[in-house]
C-alpha cells in the first residue's frame, strides 16, 4: 500500500519505507530528551495487516523507562509520528511505541531480547 508522508514530498511508497521513516524520526526526536543512550528498534507483520507493527525504545536503566514512561507528552509526540507520516489509519491506533530497559532485560532473560518479546 503505497502512502504519503506529509511535508516531505515523498509520494507513493510502500509500508516498508514509511514504517522505516516512522523509526528514524523516533530517533531524532528522543535524541535531545534522553539522559542516556537508547536504540529504537520496530517489528510486526504490518503489510499482512497496519496494526501489526510495534515500536521500541530500548534504554539503558530501569529509572530512564520509568521516566519516559510517565511522560505524556513525549508519547503524544510519537504517536504523532503516525500521523504525520500518514500512517494507514486503519492500523493506526493498533500501534504500541513502548519503552524497555537493558535492566530488565537482562534481569528477566539474561540479556536475550528475542526470549523477552516474545
Amino acid at each position: 500500500m503505497a502512502v504519503v508522508i506529509r511535508g516531505t514530498g515523498i509520494v507513493g511508497i510502500e509500508i516498508e519505507e514509511v514504517t522505516q521513516w516512522i523509526e528514524e524520526e523516533i530517533q531524532r526526536v528522543l535524541a535531545s530528551q534522553m539522559a542516556e543512550p537508547f536504540w529504537v528498534t520496530h517489528y510486526g507483520a504490518n503489510d499482512i495487516h497496519h496494526r501489526h507493527l510495534v515500536y521500541w525504545i530500548v534504554v539503558r536503566t530501569d529509572q530512564e523507562m520509568a521516566r519516559l514512561d510517565q511522560d505524556a507528552e513525549l508519547m503524544k509526540l510519537l504517536r504523532g509520528l503516525l500521523v504525520a507520516s500518514d500512517y494507514p489509519v486503519e492500523g493506526r491506533d493498533g500501534v504500541p511505541i513502548g519503552f524497555e530497559s537493558h535492566e530488565t532485560v537482562d534481569r528477566v532473560t539474561n540479556g536475550d531480547f528475542s526470549m523477552y518479546w516474545k
